[in-house]
């Protein structure tokens, strides 16, 4: 009878072993993104219950604007957002615990959405002619650093205009010779008669990306799980693109006019921010006397 109750007790503990090891604890996050075509498997991982599949229970917020976004992570609203390296720099000089857990988009040159457009009424056909024209651009941010990338050895007047429709409006209006834009913004310019003169996907390597990161004390299990249920979104969406390009033209606001055209990307898996692309950044931001030396090693963290 002895013998008989401590096997009965040994198969308990063994079953309650193995349910315990097959229930994850649920995890809560806040991801910020904007409305931009980099937020597209994000977006597909919450609508379709992927992140759920890997135990975490994510709360996707979309906002309108950067600034936004970064006060919301500074004041820690959210756990992660979708960024730029030169936002991520900036803020890590200014105290911010945060990290780079993944390359987002910017893998390759394919995947650039930066162009330098001329007005539509002047006589500007290539970089070149850009020399001593005035630009505009939002100084201190990835759009000067694009455009110092695209135009390094153009000498050009910057001329400063924050808000990107603006800036837009101001180049279709010819009221600056030319000015650098995101996607879809470029297209939808150059489709109004705006002239594209270079764009970031013109180089042989990549000059531009977006990256996914968290705030430092979002734990490593927690990033494994998020990434996994991203590659799973990535998958699906590049396995069958038509499936979510309505959803893609909603979340990165193309223009109705362009949108029958407008390419989607395909898609890269998470990855490592390399620390070539890293540098370039962190040189940059040095050089214009917005950062001081971070090591690459204190910012981007991979969790294989």
């Amino acid at each position: 009878m002895k013998k008989l109750t401590l096997c009965v007790l040994a198969i308990v503990l063994i079953t309650l072993t193995a349910l315990s090891g097959c229930t994850q604890e649920k995890k809560t996050l806040k991801i910020g993104i904007l409305p931009i075509e980099d937020s597209l498997p994000i977006v597909v991982a919450d609508e379709e219950k992927i992140f759920e599949k890997y135990g975490l229970d994510v709360e996707v917020v979309t906002f309108q604007s950067a600034l936004e976004r970064d006060s919301a992570f500074t004041s820690a609203s959210i756990d992660g957002m979708i960024t730029d390296p030169l936002d991520v720099i900036l803020l890590k000089n200014s105290g911010v615990d945060v990290k780079i857990v993944s390359l987002c988009l910017g893998k390759t040159p394919s995947e650039g959405v930066f162009a330098v457009l001329a007005s539509p009424n002047s006589q500007i056909e290539k970089p070149e002619d850009l020399a001593g024209k005035q630009v505009a651009i939002s100084k201190n941010t990835i759009i000067e650093f694009v455009t110092d990338m695209m135009l390094r050895d153009i000498p050009i007047e910057k001329i400063e205009i924050k808000k990107i429709p603006l800036r837009m409006q101001a180049l279709l209006d010819n009221k600056v010779d030319a000015a650098v834009l995101p996607e879809p913004l470029a297209s939808f310019a150059e489709s109004k008669g705006a002239k594209r003169t270079i764009s970031d996907a013109d180089f042989d390597k990549s000059i531009s990306q977006t990256v996914i990161v968290m705030k430092g004390d979002v734990d490593t299990d927690t990033v494994k799980r998020f990434l996994k249920a991203y590659d799973e979104a990535v998958e699906q969406i590049n396995s069958n693109p038509s499936k979510y390009r309505s959803k893609f033209i909603e979340i990165a606001r193309v223009p109705q006019d362009i949108a029958e055209k407008y390419n989607m990307p395909l898609y890269p898996k998470s990855q490592k921010f390399p620390k070539e692309f890293y540098d370039r950044y962190l040189e940059w931001a040095m050089e214009k006397g917005l950062a001081k030396e971070v090591p690459y090693e204190n910012v981007v963290e991979w969790v294989d």
